[in-house]
């Protein structure tokens, strides 16, 4: 147990409730008791509860907390009273149990919302067990730090957004070489009680209807920018502490008819501005001090699985949703039998059961390490992670291909309750036979919010950058892939060179391993090259 225990209420934060898995009405409550500072079109939002143009979001929000509680579910989302997204597995059931409340949550959005709570809550987890390398930033204390934030967390069943990435102002200098020094978030002092940060950050999704914000560095810190190399768990509200929304992609007043998914998901991103913002030190993960808080940063990856789970979720919930709908956006106009279409459909199915496979197969291979928590087995994961972006714009543009000018001929709920105009569309409008006016709509209506609309040109953009440049993601996999040593021994083999006797054996081969999660052979990557990351620059 931390030695900073939460009960105690150590961060100067009261949600006024009994500790677990809560509802959504108690997380209604709770963000209206705690609102944060938030700007949107210009004005301040008085109530972000009772804000229209967050109302749907709220909504679904709420709807994933009750999901908790709902009967048909409960078994699965709470364990020992706390939400199973919290879940520090010691067993392979635990794990199980964990996920299936993964992939309830995400299919609840269909994938479309990445930062619901169950994100937030996976990456803090992962901190929690790796707590240990906080340690080493200058203090022993910020190791219980994240052990008690965690537990805070989980025992109000908090909704959290995270901030990481520095404002795009002149991205050819480093933080410290920027013409105001604090363009990026940094710490301008500290004292017995804490520290205080400036600066700005991005991109805060879903801050306005979050209770509590993360920030730390994302992709690394250089040297003689230490200073910068802060991180740090607080309150939504806290004082000197803005949300700067960007416009509104799905505006209020929207039918669920209309618009299926932007009338219920939109998550609002937002610009982050720490005005002189006070952190108390138990709040205090990095602290910016020096070249250790810098060593922390440029280490910090979440390394048991957690995280990496809840991502994957969210994308084979995705997949499942493009590919049962381009096979009913064919079936609904006839062109399901035509082979060019068939090819597509195949594609995108194709891609989904591999996905699948790595899904599921990584949990199959899990194993406990030596501290006793079931990890699955991340490289499936790992690899599937990094292929999403590249996966998702050919979904979108299959959908596109399929519908083609069809979005175009879509009618609104309004013109279906038109009296006079109903037979009309009901004649003009449908499918194929079998399939009504009403229903070819609304397929399409479908298909154009999550790849046509506002709504869905953001989801596609933040899915090819979900986890930063793909580009570098995917040289940092190959430069601190393992088993590169393994392949080309296999090239060696196939070129046919003699071994030290002098004589070409070539039933010299390995069996392959009856455990696939065998390591050996792997090598261990350079420092700073870790698989998926790409160094830092002067790092």
């Amino acid at each position: 147990m931390s030695p900073i225990d939460p009960r105690r209420r150590p961060f100067g934060a009261d949600y006024g409730r009994a500790m677990g898995a809560r509802t959504g009405e108690e997380y209604l409550e709770s963000l209206r008791k705690n609102q944060p500072e938030v700007w949107l079109g210009g004005r301040k939002v008085q109530d972000v509860t009772t804000e229209p143009a967050f109302a749907g979001t709220l909504r679904s929000v709420m709807e994933q907390y009750d999901l908790q509680h709902d009967p048909r579910h409960r078994d699965v989302a709470i364990t020992d009273g706390y939400s199973s997204g919290f879940v520090i597995p010691r067993t392979k059931e635990d794990l199980v149990r964990r996920r299936q409340l993964y992939k309830l949550r995400t299919d609840h959005s269909f994938g479309f919302m990445g930062r619901a709570p169950d994100f937030m809550n996976a990456i803090l987890t992962d901190f929690s067990l790796i707590s240990a390398l906080f340690g080493t930033g200058g203090s022993a204390a910020y190791a219980d730090n994240v052990t008690a934030y965690y537990e805070h967390v989980r025992d109000n069943d908090l909704f959290l957004t995270h901030m990481l990435v520095n404002p795009q102002v002149d991205r050819s200098r480093s933080s410290s070489q920027q013409e105001d020094p604090f363009t990026h978030l940094g710490r301008v002092r500290h004292d017995a009680d804490g520290i205080v940060v400036r600066g700005a950050k991005m991109l805060g999704t879903m801050a306005p209807l979050c209770e509590e914000v993360m920030a730390w560095p994302f992709g690394g810190v250089a040297k003689g920018d230490e200073a910068y190399a802060v991180g740090f768990g607080i309150p939504t509200n806290s004082p000197g502490l803005k949300f700067v929304c960007r416009e509104v992609f799905a505006p209020p007043g929207r039918s669920r008819f209309d618009h299926p998914l932007s009338s219920r998901f939109e998550e609002m991103d937002c610009i982050a501005i720490f005005d002189d913002v006070f952190v108390p030190w138990e709040r205090v993960f990095i602290d910016g001090g020096g070249p250790a808080a810098r060593d922390v940063v440029n280490q910090l990856r979440p390394r048991d699985g957690t995280v990496a789970v809840q991502t994957a979720a969210r994308m084979l919930s995705n997949l499942e949703f493009f590919c049962g709908l381009a096979m009913r956006l064919a079936d609904a106009v006839g062109i399901s039998g035509f082979l060019p279409l068939q090819e597509k459909i195949g594609e995108l199915l194709i891609e989904l059961e591999t996905f699948r496979s790595a899904f599921y197969g990584a949990e199959a291979l899990a194993k406990p390490r030596p501290n006793g928590v079931w990890s699955v087995h991340q490289p499936y994961l790992a690899a599937a992670h990094l292929r999403a972006p590249r996966v998702y714009p050919r979904l979108v543009e299959v959908i596109q291909t399929l519908a083609a000018g069809g979005f175009f001929y879509a009618p609104t709920a309004a013109d279906l309750a038109a009296e006079e105009l109903r037979p009309h569309l009901d004649t003009y409008v449908k499918g194929r036979p079998g399939v009504s006016a009403e229903e070819r709509i609304g397929l399409f209506k479908l298909a154009w919010d999550a790849t046509g609309d506002a709504f869905g040109s953001r989801m596609l953009q933040y899915a090819k950058f979900y986890s930063g440049d793909p580009v570098r993601n995917w040289a940092g996999w190959y430069l601190g892939y393992p088993f590169k040593g393994a392949l080309s021994d296999t090239v060696e083999r196939a070129m046919g060179r003699p071994g030290e006797d002098g004589h070409i054996d070539d039933l010299d081969l390995v069996h392959s391993p009856v455990d696939a999660t065998d390591a050996t052979g792997a090598e261990t990557p350079a420092a700073g090259t870790l698989a998926g990351t790409y160094p830092a620059v002067n790092g």
